[in-house]
């Protein structure tokens, strides 16, 4: 399995079309896991509700189906050197 980040516009694209399984077809071809973090599932939410493409609880389900098939990264602050 390889790691790979997809951007914001690509979950956004399949989510709006309500059709992810093109995408979740590829990811398994290729054998890919995706890696999100909290900053991007943020975004896809927000331009989902937004753009009036679906409601909150519909979003929220596409979140939940995401954070299922992905890996998370927390990201971490690095302190800067003085």
């Amino acid at each position: 399995m390889y790691l790979v980040v997809l951007d914001a516009n690509v979950w956004i694209r399949f989510a709006r079309d309500k059709n992810i399984k093109p995408l979740t077809t590829r990811l398994l071809a290729y054998k890919l896991v995706p890696v999100v973090d909290n900053y991007l599932l943020s975004e896809i939410f927000d331009a989902l509700v937004d753009n009036h493409w679906m409601n909150q609880e519909q979003a929220m389900g596409v979140i939940n189906f995401i954070k299922r098939i992905s890996a998370i990264h927390i990201g971490q602050a690095v302190p800067l050197k003085s």
